[in-house]
């Protein structure tokens, strides 16, 4: 019997907030020869991990070349083109590190990753996106820039940039008035990630009420090419990137539990406050009540002279901001060390489903449940976990605010299965909204179209409709003709009859 070809692995490096796994995700790039690409979520991270690969590989006598590229470097090119770059001059290199953001990972050709040692810091957000959006006349200027494939999935075209025009460059994309039309061209001109929208032609986009589905999906199994892949993640189980790789069933995984030696010595007496039995949403606080309540929210930390790091989404931040003297951070911290001294925090977020996550609920058969603990329940976590309680030591207070009954109760789940055994919930009345309940949502069903058999109905229903536009058009223009008296019947005029 032939033995069967051995998947390639992805190594998990597992363990709690603040167990040394990037530490020991760096000292193996420093320590032991290789070409290896490291990628982080962020450029301040960036520039952070550049330092200590430099540091350890001084102190341990290795000659690590490093080799960090981000957008902000004064280098002229576009990324893409400056990682293959990099990339090809190194590939005989006996010690190099290349050094790269998340975003930059989905930018290039991932086969110019064969045969390096790829170490991923951090689950990827944005590997995997999707939306919905009506086009309208937007498809024509779509269509002059990216050309639809057929796909393996019934009624779904794979979407790519057409040969010989030039991608448009980053700023082009966000200067888009259209947001909604930004996150589509971000999607489809990431060479490394696979773009599938829902019609066969674009013009299939003009039609009325055709909403176009789209989703864009990055995981490790795009990069079997590559020498050995690693990763560190405390959420690995049950996350985006979990459910597309076993979704692509062409790699391994390996989840290996990591602790570098600093194990917890200090007990912290967690307390996470919140504020309302309702859940939050963005549709809520876009509503007047909704707005309502976060303004009690922020009074009472006003009140309080709230002194942690906060954050919130970016539609909300106004209610908050320049009210109390806390530290304002992006909700996206996977990975930053920078706010350990803080012993409080404070997270007014939502990140749950919506929508425009249809085409990655159907695709990975996950539910909204799903969407909302990868998403929203997991930046939550690694939020708080920045502060304080990341030190092993800590054994003071530490003081969480969030918005809801739910998120607290999700929190203190998965801190208590991190090990800490002091995590009380405590309801904040002070601000006026534990009992405010929301309306319940209209039932309402979609009724865009959103398939090719629909399509092809619309199109026919089109034709049909234009040919009867121009029958009332031309019938109109002969009523008018005959009334001013300069009709003329169709068909060459008779001759006039001769004089006798």
């Amino acid at each position: 019997m032939k033995n069967e070809k051995k998947k390639p692995c992805l190594t998990v490096l597992s363990g709690r907030a603040g167990c040394g796994k990037t530490q020991h995700m760096l000292h193996e790039i420093a320590t032991q020869p290789g070409r290896y690409v490291l990628v982080v979520p962020r450029k301040d991270l960036l520039e952070e991990h550049v330092a200590s690969l430099k540091t350890i590989s001084s102190s341990n006598s290795t000659s690590l070349s490093v080799k960090p590229i981000h957008s902000d470097q004064s280098t002229r090119g576009n990324i893409a083109r400056r990682i293959g770059d990099a990339l090809q001059d190194a590939a005989q290199d006996d010690h190099v590190a290349v050094v790269i953001t998340h975003q930059a990972l989905f930018e290039f050709d991932s086969e110019l990753l064969f045969d390096w040692n790829v170490r991923i810091d951090e689950l990827p957000d944005g590997g995997i996106v999707s939306g919905s959006i009506n086009l309208g006349a937007t498809w024509q200027a779509l269509d002059a820039r990216y050309v639809l494939e057929p796909s393996e999935r019934k009624g779904w075209s794979v979407a790519r940039p057409r040969e010989g025009i030039a991608p448009l460059t980053r700023s082009e994309i966000m200067n888009d008035v259209h947001r909604d039309v930004a996150r589509l061209h971000r999607a489809l001109t990431a060479t490394a990630k696979k773009a599938l929208i829902n019609i066969q032609e674009w013009k299939d986009a003009s039609l009325k009420n055709r909403a176009v589905d789209w989703m864009s999906i990055w995981s490790p199994s795009d990069l079997v090419g590559c020498s050995s892949l690693s990763m560190t993640a405390a959420s690995y189980k049950g996350s985006l990137v979990d459910h597309a790789v076993r979704k692509a069933g062409n790699m391994d995984v390996e989840i290996r539990e990591i602790d570098a030696g600093n194990k917890r010595t200090g007990d912290p007496q967690i307390r996470i406050h919140y504020y309302t039995d309702h859940l939050g949403s963005t549709k809520w606080w876009a509503e007047k009540e909704g707005v309502r309540c976060l303004v009690r929210i922020s009074r009472h930390l006003e009140a309080t002279k709230f002194p942690g790091f906060w954050t919130s989404n970016d539609a909300i931040k106004l209610c908050f901001d320049e009210r109390f003297p806390g530290e304002w951070c992006s909700p996206k911290q996977a990975g930053s060390n920078g706010l350990r001294h803080h012993t409080g925090c404070a997270i007014i977020y939502s990140a749950k489903a919506q929508s425009a996550d249809e085409p990655i609920l159907e695709l990975l058969g996950l539910s909204r449940e799903d969407i909302q603990a990868s998403r929203e329940d997991e930046d939550v976590y690694q939020f708080v976990m920045r502060g304080a309680i990341r030190n092993h030591d800590f054994d003071g207070r530490y003081d969480i605010y969030v918005y809801d009954r739910s998120q607290a109760n999700h929190l203190q789940e998965r801190l208590s299965e991190q090990g800490f055994a002091d995590v009380e919930l405590i309801p904040v009345v002070d601000a006026g909204i534990m009992d405010v309940t929301r309306p319940k949502p209209a039932t309402s069903k979609r009724t865009a179209v959103t398939d090719a058999t629909s399509d092809a109905e619309h199109r026919k229903q089109a034709r049909l409709i234009e040919r009867k536009r121009g029958r009332e058009r031309r019938e109109s223009q002969r009523a008018e003709k005959i009334a001013a008296g300069n009709y003329r019947r169709p068909g060459r005029p008779k001759k006039a009859s001769a004089s006798v």
